[in-house]
């Protein structure tokens, strides 16, 4: 809340044939073990959003235009909720590597994927390519397989949506803030300020919650 996070970035505009918003960055981290992990996706008919937030701090979100020929519909929706995982995980695991961390999914059929993929599966949404991307990258849900088959004291559970939980709500509100602003209804110079106040209310939120339990 206060002063801007050195590890945030700002936000990202492109209108070279696809548009994208990106921000990561941190807030105040609460002291629990594990690391608790909240992620969400935003589904547009051609545009994708996904939002993440840690009890470490990190928190961030990120949308883009998703042409339609890519994968079905119904595939849209498991591989951008599996992306959201993706980017929350790896910065968690980047910043706190060997700790035990809890990821809270909300979307079942991801749930599935990641239970496959922690016990040696390899099976993909449909219409999903794995060949290597630009420069030589893995695509991310490869990566993720990665994470989910290869990362000690990880554990998926499953979240139910829309019942407050505090983590789940910022995620969702994060993902939806990233479609907002590149339809255009929020100013992506708003970004580093939102994201870091809500991030930083729902952590309260959470632990104030937790205490009362």
């Amino acid at each position: 809340m206060g002063r801007r996070s050195p590890l945030a970035r700002p936000p990202r505009l492109v209108r070279r044939g696809r548009r994208q918003v990106h921000y990561e960055g941190a807030v105040k981290a609460l002291r629990q073990r594990p690391i608790v992990l909240a992620t969400d996706a935003s589904v547009a008919a051609d545009k994708v959003g996904t939002g993440y937030l840690a009890t470490s701090g990190e928190t961030g979100l990120r949308a883009h235009v998703y042409p339609r020929h890519l994968v079905r519909a119904r595939a849209r929706v498991v591989v951008t909720e599996l992306r959201a995982v993706y980017w929350g995980l790896r910065r968690v695991v980047a910043a706190h590597p060997g700790q035990p961390v809890e990821v809270r999914v909300d979307n079942l059929a991801a749930l599935g994927f990641l239970h496959e993929w922690q016990n040696g599966g390899s099976r993909m949404p449909d219409g999903y390519e794995t060949r290597l991307r630009a420069r030589g990258r893995r695509p991310s849900l490869v990566e993720l397989q990665m994470y989910a088959e290869h990362t000690p004291g990880l554990t998926f559970v499953h979240e139910k949506a829309h019942v407050g939980n505090p983590l789940n709500e910022a995620a969702d509100s994060l993902a939806k803030l990233g479609l907002r602003s590149l339809r255009g209804t929020v100013p992506a110079t708003e970004i580093p300020r939102l994201v870091p106040l809500w991030a930083s209310g729902a952590l309260a939120e959470y632990r104030r919650s937790r205490n009362r339990n």
